[in-house]
């Protein structure tokens, strides 16, 4: 019977893991794909591509921060 009243809390356990995955994972590929951009607007070989790729990456880090700092909000007034 405890081990049906726990199953809420392990289901609310499992999403928040998963959401914190999922904004960890936004941040890594906007770090990647900014530091990508930066090279190939660097090197000269993909100047408008390379400033688009550095946008987005810019783009998936101000997400994941969003979320992040939303989700820790969340977590501190429940």
């Amino acid at each position: 019977m405890d081990k049906l009243k726990e199953l809420p809390n392990n289901f609310a356990t499992i999403i928040s893991n998963a959401i914190a995955f999922l904004v960890a994972i936004c941040f890594a590929l906007g770090v990647v794909l900014a530091i990508v951009g930066a090279i190939k607007w660097a090197s000269g070989w993909d100047d408008k591509g390379g400033k688009k790729t550095i946008v987005k990456g810019i783009f998936l880090i101000a997400l994941s921060l969003v979320a992040g700092g939303t989700g820790i909000s969340i977590v501190l007034f429940t």
